[in-house]
């Protein structure tokens, strides 16, 4: 009696579940479902300025009016490290802010080895999940990672020279923001230098590979424009970086290059190729 129990509620079950699994196979469009955003919400997020909330604005302003000029107090080199020559004592504005998307290596692998279809939406369903992007109350996409570019408010000083930045990252609930980088002098340089007056950015930046790309929104479709010279693939600063297979095919071969993440785990670390710093 009990096996005939069994078998009939492991037949209902089968028939419950088998459905919805060839649904899924036999739908063109399950790949998309299966993100937590719609591609073409990101697509608009990043089209447009990134959404900055308020208590992150809050935090912005507090920093550059209190944390920033007690940081630099009496310390010319500090000012100097984190991109603000001479001009410490002035005030610091913010120039412009940008969303930051991060691509680990999971993601390339998954996509050079046929488990992620190349579409014309790439991009954005690389980028298509919780450690870019959380939604708010009113249902718009918050990039998980803001940098703000900053620069000293002082008529004496050009542009370039103060190159600086402060980026600031979402708690995983979303609850709360904290800074996790300030400076980043050479990167906020470049950013200046290869922005286009009257397009929104991004930054889309590959950490394990120490890879920083300047990218923008046109008809649906992406350019990455590169903002180091980068010896490996072959980019150019200022050079407009092709979004497709062949290009993720090359950050594949790279990582396998650098054995990354074996060697970062190997206590010894003679044979780790040495990657020109930045």
């Amino acid at each position: 009696m009990k096996y005939s129990i069994a078998l009939v509620l492991l037949v209902t079950l089968l028939s419950l579940t088998m459905p919805a699994v060839w649904a899924a196979q036999s739908d063109p469009g399950s790949t998309d479902k299966l993100l937590p955003f719609d591609p073409s919400e990101i697509d608009n997020a990043l089209t447009a300025p990134p959404n900055v909330p308020n208590e992150l604005q809050d935090l912005a302003n507090t920093f550059l009016d209190h944390t920033l000029p007690r940081l630099l107090t009496n310390d010319d080199r500090l000012a100097h490290q984190l991109g603000f020559g001479e001009g410490r004592g002035n005030p610091v504005i913010i120039e412009g802010a940008f969303a930051v998307m991060v691509i680990r290596r999971d993601k390339i692998f998954s996509l050079v080895e046929g488990k992620q279809e190349p579409k014309e939406t790439l991009l954005f369903n690389l980028v298509n999940d919780k450690n870019n992007w959380l939604q708010n109350k009113d249902g718009r996409l918050v990039p998980r990672r803001i940098l703000f570019l900053l620069k000293v408010h002082d008529s004496a000083y050009e542009a370039g020279d103060t190159s600086s930045s402060v980026t600031m990252e979402q708690s995983e609930d979303g609850s709360s923001w904290r800074i996790i980088q300030v400076g980043a002098p050479k990167l906020s340089r470049a950013m200046n230098q290869f922005k286009d007056p009257g397009i929104n950015h991004f930054l889309l930046w590959i950490p394990d590979l120490n890879r920083h790309y300047l990218g923008k929104v046109r008809d649906h479709t992406v350019t990455l424009t590169v903002l180091f010279r980068d010896r490996l693939l072959k980019g150019e600063p200022g050079k407009d970086q092709a979004i497709n297979p062949e290009y993720f095919a090359k950050l594949k071969r790279l990582y396998e290059e650098l054995d990354l993440p074996k060697k970062l785990r190997s206590p010894d670390t003679r044979s780790v190729p040495q990657v020109q710093a930045r």
